[in-house]
């Protein structure tokens, strides 16, 4: 599907974020299904970054809102946003979160919106909470693990072997153990 249909809608077809498919796309070579609109940049469009929200110049020349946040970083100009009372500025602290737990429970803990703590965490090139858990082999289960299957829901499991629901989920499975709460059928 790379290549042939646009990759935002690829990227809600596959529930995978959108630079993830455009990263992919890219690296093997496959062109945009749709080639990238060449934008006029006005001296008067630019003289408007930083001074408007990206998205009002992005909604007004027809452009995507990316667009617009690429020429404005790249020419070092502060968003809108910063000059607001709602920027918010990283402490050591909330970074040192990043990459420790899920987005979503950094997020939580901090007051930061998920995707805001998205963007920081790959602005910083630190790799995702699940993405740092060593990938378990369906045959690499102890008797201990495998007890806890189906006494508690995959989640609570996963969250109390440290690994992800999917895998917890995958190995009850191939096991045959029914889901917490439900009994096994004959």
């Amino acid at each position: 599907m790379l290549g042939k249909i646009p990759d935002a809608a690829l990227a809600r077809k596959l529930g995978l974020h959108v630079s993830t498919v455009l990263k992919k796309r890219q690296k093997l070579g496959i062109t945009a299904s749709r080639p990238p609109k060449t934008i006029n940049w006005t001296p008067a469009i630019i003289a408007l970054l930083g001074k408007v929200p990206d998205g009002e110049i992005a909604k007004t020349y027809g452009m995507n809102i990316l667009s617009v946040q690429q020429k404005r970083v790249s020419r070092g100009i502060q968003c809108y946003a910063r000059k607001s009372k709602t920027w918010h500025y990283w402490t050591k602290k909330e970074i040192a979160l990043l990459g420790k737990m899920p987005d979503g429970d950094v997020a939580l803990r901090t007051g930061i919106n998920k995707a805001s703590v998205y963007w920081k965490r790959c602005k910083l090139n630190i790799p995702s909470f699940t993405q740092k858990r060593p990938k378990k082999l369906l045959t690499d289960w102890t008797r201990k693990e495998i007890a806890v299957l189906g006494k508690m829901t995959d989640a609570a499991a996963a969250a109390a072997l440290d690994l992800a629901p999917s895998a917890v989920r995958a190995k009850r499975i191939s096991l045959g153990i029914p889901p917490f709460g439900r009994v096994a059928s004959n």
